[in-house]
């Protein structure tokens, strides 16, 4: 990991985290093209104003992975306790670990985990994962997360099943 830099996100960092998200997003969820309710989710959600509005938050951080300057990879951490969809988890959300593909299977979103296991400023940490995105399954049960349950995450009036993921943070006296 030496090769990468990591950071936390300023407002000026909203144009390239717009652009890697649509860049992800769309390389995962849209598998057989490009829907409208796809579409409409990647440019609203993720839209530099979305990302002006939320770096902005005092209890969310953002933790950039970089190389040379270019934005590889990051993860969206609530830093205050949430309740998760299943009600007995209630921890800080690791609303989204997104890394550029070419990127990969390189260790780098392993790391932005192991930072926002850090960052969360409580003793559970807890997430949300598309049912069909195995991969990203895969990985969080590989690094201690407990599929502890369903829910369905709604975009432009569609569901989507989701699996919740929880981890119980080792905290330090």
């Amino acid at each position: 990991m030496s090769n990468y830099a990591f950071r936390d996100a300023c407002a000026g960092d909203a144009v390239t985290l717009s652009a890697l998200s649509i860049q992800v997003f769309l390389d995962t969820y849209a598998t057989e093209g490009v829907r409208p309710d796809l579409a409409r989710e990647a440019h609203e959600e993720y839209s530099v104003t979305a990302f002006e509005r939320r770096i902005a938050e005092p209890q969310r951080r953002f933790i950039l992975a970089e190389r040379d300057a270019g934005l590889l990879g990051f993860s969206e951490v609530t830093s205050s306790s949430v309740q998760s969809p299943i009600a007995a988890f209630i921890g800080a959300e690791l609303v989204r670990l997104y890394v550029q593909p070419a990127a990969q299977r390189m260790g780098l979103g392993r790391a932005l985990l192991m930072r926002s296991e850090l960052a969360a400023q409580t003793d559970c940490l807890w997430l949300t994962a598309w049912e069909g995105n195995f991969n990203a399954r895969a990985f969080y049960a590989r690094l201690g997360y407990a599929d502890v349950g369903a829910t369905t995450y709604s975009l432009q009036d569609q569901s989507y099943p989701n699996r919740v993921f929880a981890k119980r943070l080792a905290r330090l006296p």
